[in-house]
């Protein structure tokens, strides 16, 4: 096939029956969200919990402003997408007649190590958080001395 005839098939119509060019890749779609509200869970770790979702949901709006890390991009999709709802989980798959076994063992309660969890939990989402809140803060610290300078009636070259 010559120069012409190549250049004529880029630019001529696809043929009638001759399968489009393939859609774009899409992302896998995400897992149907976790029932957090289950009444098994106890009062007090459902509300740690709305907060930690709302948590991630912040920090997560505040990576997408910045160049964040894959490392912490990936961590806070796991706590989101699978550490979360596994450790749920796994305490809503322990038979009620069966918690006072953790007890014994640990000297806590299941509900007590699962709020425990979820404050392990919440620390670091806020540990992440205040990393991200210092480089906004140190941004925006430089961008006012650059204007303090650039604008201060003390500058000899304006």
């Amino acid at each position: 096939m010559g120069l012409f005839d190549s250049i004529r098939k880029m630019f001529a119509a696809p043929e009638p029956g001759a399968d489009p060019a393939p859609a774009a890749a899409q992302p896998a779609p995400r897992k149907p969200a976790f029932d957090y509200d289950d009444q098994r869970v106890p009062t007090g770790a459902r509300d740690k919990i709305r907060t930690i979702l709302t948590s991630l949901a912040e920090v997560e709006g505040m990576m997408d402003r910045e160049q964040v890390q894959a490392v912490s991009r990936t961590e806070i999709e796991l706590m989101r997408d699978e550490h979360l709802p596994k450790l749920v989980k796994s305490y809503i798959d322990i038979p009620s007649a069966h918690r006072a076994e953790i007890f014994r063992k640990t000297g806590k309660s299941a509900s007590f190590i699962l709020e425990e969890s979820l404050g392990t939990m919440q620390a670091r989402i806020d540990e992440i958080a205040r990393n991200l809140a210092q480089h906004d803060l140190d941004a925006f610290s430089s961008n006012a001395a650059f204007i303090s300078r650039r604008y201060s009636d003390n500058d000899p070259f304006r």
